[in-house]
């Protein structure tokens, strides 16, 4: 691919944004990216070549905002305890999901419909999305705070899953209408029993 000028770049991923919280992937044209971004279709498609290109960048952006947004899993403030770091950094996920989940609706209802965006999906927002709890956990089995035999990749996958699970349960079927999500209450306990399993004795 042919590079855009960083604000280029910048400026066509935030038109697709915009666009796709309102419109589905096939109603976004080049013409109405161009239109919204302000940078001409030829170079648009000469630098991303397919709509599926332009979905995998926002989607890789998104996710490097919400990595940076966590701390470091090697940074322990003093007094911290595992529970209190896990417990933070779950929260920030949270959040940092919480401010797309209509972005995130839109995606999930486009991958149910099309094989290729949920391939896409999966490889980005969910593989990728669980490097953060899969790195944070081989961080803390390295300083021995973990069992031996718990498989950090299987355990930060099923951790973000209940996590994400909730959140998106919650918004997108009506739960806000229903009841009121306690976060602090919610986050608490699943990080108590999730350490429960995996922390060593």
């Amino acid at each position: 691919m042919k590079a855009l000028d960083p604000e280029q770049h910048r400026a066509v991923l935030d038109g697709a944004m915009q666009l796709f919280g309102t419109q589905t992937l096939k109603a976004i044209t080049l013409d109405k990216l161009a239109k919204t971004s302000g940078v001409p279709a030829f170079d648009i498609l000469r630098h991303f070549q397919s709509s599926e290109n332009i979905l995998k960048a926002v989607l890789e952006r998104e996710l490097e905002l919400m990595a940076a947004a966590a701390q470091a899993p090697e940074l322990r403030m003093p007094g911290e305890t595992l529970q209190d770091e896990l417990r933070l950094l779950a929260g920030v996920i949270l959040d940092q999901y919480r401010r797309r989940v209509a972005f995130m609706g839109k995606l999930i209802e486009e991958a149910l419909a099309e094989p290729k965006i949920a391939a896409l999906y999966y490889s980005t927002f969910v593989v990728q999305g669980r490097l953060l709890f899969t790195e944070f956990l081989r961080v803390r089995k390295e300083f021995g705070e973990l069992r031996d035999d718990v498989d950090v990749e299987a355990a930060a996958a099923m951790f973000l899953a209940s996590l994400i699970g909730s959140l998106l349960t919650f918004e997108l079927f009506g739960g806000k209408h229903v009841e009121t999500l306690d976060d602090e209450r919610l986050l608490g306990q699943m990080c108590t029993t999730f350490l429960y399993g995996i922390v060593k004795k």
